[in-house]
């Protein structure tokens, strides 16, 4: 007897069972005009098979097992691979007509799938998913890989990153020296003393002489605002030039001679004459308050470096780099200081052929270094005497300060000042 049963839910091992297992007269699997194309129908049958039996097989129409046929969306029976022959069995006096299992279907559709002459379908199986997501992956990857191998030929094999690569080929060592400073003062219980050293920036009067690139393309941009486009002559949309005399350029030192006032001159007389102790000299670069002294207990005699002073107990960093330019520079100099904190900071061990009542009981100095600049007055020639130990003094440039450090301490301490100023 058969009986059609309205199914709500499916749980999945029903869909697995529905699936997997069909009793029919005939080989061919049924189709998505049949009965099976109907969503939400159960159809049940008994040792009976629900379908007349072909001519192939017996009258009886028997099966050995109950089978509950099950009537699926019909893209999951289309979609799923049949055997082309099927396997016939007789057992008591009936014939059962079982199609081949999905197992070995399985192998073939994913050897299908890999094939080039299949047709591309989407996944059904989860192995099939795994694969899909696999090569989607591996797809991304390879993209991401090429975009690299482009962004590295974009530009010829000029050299890259060469000044970024030296300074951390300086700082990584720089560190690595001050780490074993710090444990080799703690291992032996030793303090630091604490010392400011000052920037006193004078920044740059006039701007700086263009590169040659900025040259032409102000000479093209002048010229593109005289005489604006050009169009080919068989347009008719050029006008003649009835003046020629109004689409000359003036030269730089013309339109210099037309301005109601004298300029300042780009070149001072303390450039021509070498004198480094007047601010009014480097104009088109920042200069820096330097000294040459021996308050800081060099065994070499007087040395090239910043105004200093030891930090006391009752003041702050801040406050201690300002006395140490009063000291050096007098009272008339007025700072402008952008912030509280110092910009950086350089460890020096104390020699141990040092007086005893220099060192102090000291390991060495941690000099933090402050960046001010001038906002007005000058320095002090009496008071830079009175500050004691300063044999020379002047308002010196970046490259000069490297210089003259390089000459007397090294290249690395030059570096230091290279980067930092």
């Amino acid at each position: 007897m058969t009986s059609i049963v309205p199914v709500v839910r499916l749980n999945q091992v029903a869909r697995r069972t529905l699936g997997r297992h069909y009793c029919a007269s005939s080989s061919s699997p049924p189709s998505s005009s049949s009965s099976f194309s109907a969503v939400g129908i159960l159809l049940t049958t008994g040792r009976r098979a629900a379908a007349a039996p072909s001519s192939s097989s017996s009258s009886s129409g028997k099966c050995d097992d109950p089978i509950v046929v099950g009537l699926f969306p019909p893209p999951m029976i289309t979609r799923r691979p049949f055997a082309s022959s099927a396997a016939v069995g007789t057992s008591g006096g009936g014939t059962t007509t079982t199609v081949d299992g999905p197992t070995k279907e399985k192998k073939k559709t994913k050897n299908n799938a890999t094939s080039p002459s299949s047709p591309a379908r989407p996944p059904t199986s989860y192995q099939d998913r795994k694969d899909a997501a696999k090569q989607k992956r591996r797809e991304a990857y390879d993209r991401a890989q090429d975009r690299l191998l482009r962004l590295s030929t974009r530009r010829d094999h000029s050299p890259r990153d060469v000044l970024r690569k030296k300074f951390r080929e300086w700082w990584d060592s720089e560190l690595v020296y001050h780490d074993h400073l710090l444990r080799s003062a703690k291992r032996e219980g030793m303090p630091w003393r604490v010392r400011v050293s000052v920037m006193v920036e004078r920044i740059p009067v006039v701007i700086p002489d263009m590169e040659s690139w900025e040259k032409e393309y102000v000479d093209l941009r002048d010229w593109l605002w005289t005489y604006g486009k050009e169009y080919p002559e068989e347009t008719g949309f050029m006008f003649a030039m009835d003046r020629p005399e109004d689409h000359v350029l003036p030269t730089v030192e013309e339109l210099i001679a037309g301005l109601p006032f004298v300029p300042a001159p780009r070149e001072t007389e303390a450039d021509a004459t070498g004198d480094v102790r007047t601010r009014d000299r480097r104009l088109k670069t920042s200069v820096y308050l330097a000294v040459r002294s021996d308050a800081e207990g060099n065994m070499s005699g007087p040395r090239w470096t910043l105004p200093s002073a030891i930090a006391s107990a009752d003041e702050t960093l801040l406050d201690t780099a300002k006395r140490a330019v009063i000291e050096h520079a007098g009272t008339d100099m007025k700072l402008w200081c952008p912030g509280n904190a110092p910009m950086t900071v350089n460890l020096r061990v104390y020699n141990s052929n040092l007086p005893e009542e220099f060192r102090g009981g000291y390991y060495g100095e941690k000099i933090f270094y402050y960046r001010v600049q001038h906002d007005s007055g000058d320095v002090n020639a009496d008071a830079m005497i009175r500050a004691g130990g300063v044999d020379d003094w002047g308002w010196l440039s970046k490259e000069e300060i490297v210089e003259r450090v390089e000459g007397e301490r090294g290249k690395h301490q030059a570096k230091f000042f290279h980067y930092m100023l």
